[in-house]
């Protein structure tokens, strides 16, 4: 689903921006806890500021990001000139890549946009190679109160508990997680 002009406005914004520079992905990035190389996929990347983060991070991991706003996917690729990022249209429920194409998928706060996100972790898992890791950061169903659903309406409603369950139910072992209303789960393909 693409965001509605509000929120789209919002999650642009530069305050988000410093948002996630400093508060979210400092604890995300603690969450994984290892130098990450190789190929991943990054799904949901916006106008690429979270891709942006990963790369500067992770300055030997080649990274794919997709997006399903077309809209978003353009400025991401007129934005950066990141040297590792490749940025690309696409929908997590039905991915265009070969199976075993990764060793990482990322998801960030993108799974509550998708109304069959269970699909979408099929599609990840098919999509990563034996023992490749895919590291989930979301926000609870609890988040969604009135009147903050009613500017950032999602999608899927579910727990940090109830994505665990999903993903174990899709082949993931999960191998760590951490957070309530703001979550993080790696989960490694078996």
């Amino acid at each position: 689903m693409e965001m509605h002009k509000f929120e789209k406005l919002f999650v642009n914004s530069a305050f988000c921006s410093f948002f996630h520079r400093t508060l979210i992905f400092p604890s995300f990035f603690r969450f994984i806890n290892k130098a990450l190389a190789g190929k991943a996929l990054e799904i949901g990347c916006g106008i690429g500021k979270t891709t942006k983060l990963l790369a500067e991070k992770y300055s030997k991991l080649m990274i794919t990001a997709i997006d399903y706003d077309k809209e978003q996917i353009e400025r991401a690729g007129k934005n950066n000139n990141l040297n590792n990022v490749k940025f690309q249209y696409g929908d997590a429920t039905k991915l265009k890549f070969k199976n075993s194409s990764f060793e990482y998928a990322i998801e960030t706060n993108t799974f509550h946009h998708i109304k069959n996100y269970s699909k979408a972790i099929k599609e990840v898992y098919r999509m990563l190679k034996k023992n490749g890791i895919f590291y989930v950061m979301d926000i609870s169903k609890y988040c969604f109160i009135w009147p903050f659903r009613i500017f950032f309406p999602p999608e899927s409603y579910f727990t940090k508990k109830e994505l665990i369950q999903n993903l174990e139910n899709n082949g993931f072992r999960v191998e760590k997680s951490k957070g309530n209303l703001l979550f993080y789960v790696a989960a490694r393909k078996i």
